[in-house]
């Protein structure tokens, strides 16, 4: 990416009003701001839902011991542990393809 003077020294060569190329780079810069300040609040998102998805998680395997008879609470926290597998690979591969 070509920086701010080098874009100014072209355009100028080329005839181009300087204050219009200034308005510009402007803008190019408020347009940089804006993604990196959206690039940190999904970061923000991002860790917030990772730690409300593991309070999630414990607390269903939480919930499974109390309501299921010991003998099956294995199998019940298995199925639910193959259910996460598969959301989390179906949206791997959507996110990988995005």
């Amino acid at each position: 990416m070509a920086s701010e003077k080098e874009v100014v020294k072209e355009a100028v060569k080329e005839g181009i009003n300087k204050s219009k190329v200034e308005a510009k780079a402007e803008v190019r810069r408020g347009d940089e701001l804006l993604r990196y300040f959206r690039l940190g609040v999904l970061v923000i998102l991002m860790l917030l839902l990772l730690v409300a998805t593991f309070h999630f998680y414990f607390s269903v395997v939480s919930a499974v011991a109390s309501l299921f008879e010991y003998r099956y609470q294995a199998l019940v926290t298995a199925g639910f542990a193959a259910c996460v597998i598969a959301v989390v690979a179906y949206l791997l591969r959507v996110v990988v393809r995005w």
